[in-house]
């Protein structure tokens, strides 16, 4: 029992570093785009400029160093998805998560592959840091999960409208993520060089530039009302359920912070190290996200078709 116990905090605590690690490949990934590094390493992959170790100038050690972190993360993940599948492979949430978190991880070298190889339009090239996001979210709720399952489990069920309004507003979330990508890509993102206003537009940049940032910024402020009438909700009809309200109020710290983060953004003058605040806020808020959709999406209900022996259940902080 208590070596078993031990192999569970161990495959827990490499659930942590996995999540951090996603987010460091996540924060790596917006260095890249920000700095204009994404070539490099040229059109060559997995080599850089035809070697396992090129020769450094500073966009080839940008883009080198996110394809080593990212390497070490993929040995993180698949470690990770074959542990919660041996120790929880019966648990539904596990089911679910192990596979995505995976399957998202090589999507995600694929799109970084092919973008290398390819040129890709503004439009494809956003998408890849919604994946990124995917990848993050599945695999920080694999870490939270096989802490304390019987947690998750045990929760009381709650009713399809609360998920409908938890899931839509994670959808919502993920647009309003993608557009700030796109933003980013097709360089759109000076063409309103004040805030909360869009005084002294850039015209040279076109009016396209301007209405995709200034969507980006009506959608993201639309955002944050949405985590308010999400939290009503909770607080309305999920009294017993305190975890949502904590998650709640999770999502609404972040999204704030990510507001605030978007606004030193721009006043900042775009400069990498306000970008990178702002991705990396942008992966707590789409985990928060996530995280509500797991906890509304599994409890008492499902406990009885995901029970492995009891001891699979016993959380890891027990003891």
């Amino acid at each position: 029992m208590v070596r078993s116990q031990r192999l569970r905090t161990a495959v827990f605590w490499l659930g942590v570093a996995a999540a951090l690690g996603m987010l460091l490949v996540l924060v790596m990934g917006a260095t890249v785009t920000t700095t204009g590094s994404a070539q490099g390493c040229g059109r060559d992959w997995p080599l850089c400029k035809g070697k396992f170790i090129p020769d450094f100038a500073l966009a080839t050690a940008i883009e080198f160093s996110h394809r080593t972190i990212t390497g070490i993360e993929g040995v993180l993940v698949v470690t990770l998805t074959a542990a919660v599948l041996v120790l929880y492979g019966r648990q539904r949430p596990v089911q679910v998560l192990a596979p995505l978190m995976l399957g998202f991880l090589l999507l995600q070298a694929g799109m970084g592959a092919w973008a290398v190889k390819y040129p890709q339009q503004p439009v494809v090239l956003a998408l890849h840091f919604g994946i990124s996001l995917v990848a993050l979210a599945t695999t920080t709720l694999t870490a939270i999960y096989i802490r304390r399952p019987q947690a998750v489990l045990s929760a009381p069920m709650v009713s399809g409208g609360v998920r409908l309004s938890t899931w839509a507003t994670a959808a919502y979330l993920y647009l309003v993520v993608y557009s700030g990508a796109y933003v980013r890509h097709v360089g759109a993102a000076a063409a309103c060089p004040s805030w909360p206003l869009c005084g002294g537009s850039r015209a040279a940049l076109g009016a396209d530039a301007l209405a995709v940032d200034l969507a980006h910024r009506f959608a993201a402020g639309a955002a944050l009302l949405l985590g308010f009438g999400l939290l009503v909700v909770y607080r309305r009809t999920q009294r017993a359920r305190p975890d949502l309200l904590a998650g709640g109020w999770l999502l609404i710290a972040a999204l704030a912070a990510q507001g605030f983060a978007g606004a030193f953004l721009v006043l900042s003058g775009f400069g990498l190290s306000s970008e990178l605040l702002h991705a990396g806020l942008t992966g707590v808020v789409f985990t928060a996200a996530a995280y509500l959709c797991l906890r509304v999406s599994v409890g008492a209900r499902s406990a009885e078709e995901a029970a492995p022996p009891s001891s699979k259940l016993v959380p890891v902080d027990a003891q």
